[in-house]
């Protein structure tokens, strides 16, 4: 039988020492947790979660099957589930980090596991949640009590993540990211500072869509209390610059873009902003493959599609898979905790098996 250690073990990246009234402390740093041991030449993968979220999203499902690192690791891989800075393990300091946001029972029934039909056009497809979805059902109970305070300013998010970079490759050699919602960013800022670390990377349903909130009324003001339409992120993908070709222009404060309807379509789809042409593009992540990931029964299936557009337009090697289309039904935001999450896991193994023999030939 192996050693604890050699199938598991956790360590911290980054971190530094800061000075105020009630003395010196440390801030910045992560939790990093590690399943499985490598054996193989096969890259690690790196699983980083999204808002509300901790490392545990990726680790088991509120009804206590094994989450997607696990089943991952099962496969034989070597997996670091992150905790973000200032999030679940990673300790959180008011005084330097700012205020958190916590999402209420009623948002995230409405988000996540019990979204009304005619909150936007998908809803109705929705049936891998495992349970009813609804405060009092033992499995939404666990779920509710797993989320944390999130920073809800994505600046904040990506500012604070992008400089570990380079030390979290340090430990875990080049790797595959997995990110999801909140994190999607971080993906895109990880493989702008490190390039040449990054293998891939696997964005289920990532932050989105580009500029501004999508025209899904109904929705968001029940759950965001923002109007759709709102401008939330000057430069697309992110709120942050990534490193253009050309230059963005210096103190740079958004991007151009071209503002579409913004309204829902016949097909479902929202008619959303587009980046202005011709665009620059994103040189270090021209050589790294994408794959955005959407359930056929989550709010950003009707969004998606944008993001997606802005990662053609500026350069990125990126593939859209709505999980419908590879027979996998139902499926909301959470995909990665929700019933058929082996499904999701399988398909996320073969990409990555079939991306590891494609950079092996």
């Amino acid at each position: 039988m192996a050693a604890l250690s050699e199938l598991f073990d956790v360590f911290y990246v980054g971190g530094k020492y800061i000075k105020d009234d009630w003395g010196t402390h440390m801030t910045g740093q992560i939790c990093v947790r590690r399943y499985g041991k490598k054996t193989d030449n096969r890259p690690a993968i790196i699983y980083i979660h999204g808002a509300a979220q901790t490392g545990t999203h990726w680790e088991s499902t509120p009804d206590g099957r094994p989450g997607l690192a696990v089943l991952q690791a099962q496969e034989g891989w070597e997996c670091y589930v992150v905790d973000q800075p200032g999030v679940g393990r990673s300790r959180y300091h008011a005084i330097d980090l700012g205020d958190l946001t916590h999402y209420t029972v009623e948002q995230l029934e409405a988000c996540f596991t019990s979204p009304p039909h005619d909150s936007f056009p998908q809803a109705k497809l929705f049936t891998q949640w495992p349970g009813t979805g609804k405060r009092g059902d033992p499995i939404f109970d666990a779920f509710y009590a797993s989320q944390v305070g999130h920073r809800a300013k994505y600046k904040d998010v990506e500012e604070a993540f992008r400089p570990l970079a380079k030390e979290l490759f340090a430990r875990t050699g080049p790797a595959f990211l997995v990110t999801h919602s909140q994190s999607g960013p971080i993906g895109w800022h990880i493989a702008d500072e490190c390039s040449e670390m990054v293998r891939g990377i696997v964005a289920l349903e990532p932050n989105g869509p580009p500029f501004v909130y999508p025209g899904l009324p109904l929705f968001y003001t029940q759950t965001q209390g923002t109007k759709a339409g709102t401008f939330v992120r000057p430069f697309g993908i992110t709120s942050t610059p990534l490193t253009y070709d050309p230059p963005l222009p210096d103190g740079a404060r958004r991007l151009e873009f071209t503002q579409g309807s913004n309204v829902i379509r016949a097909d479902g789809l929202v008619d959303g902003a587009r980046i202005k042409a011709p665009a620059p593009k994103l040189p270090n992540l021209a050589s790294v493959p994408v794959v955005v990931l959407t359930g056929s029964a989550s709010y950003h299936a009707a969004y998606d599609h944008l993001t997606v557009e802005f990662l053609q337009d500026v350069g990125v090697p990126v593939e859209h898979v709505y999980l419908a289309d590879k027979g996998i039904h139902g499926n909301g935001h959470l995909m990665a905790i929700e019933k058929n999450n082996k499904e999701i896991q399988k398909l996320i193994h073969d990409w990555l098996t079939q991306l590891v023999a494609k950079t092996a030939s």
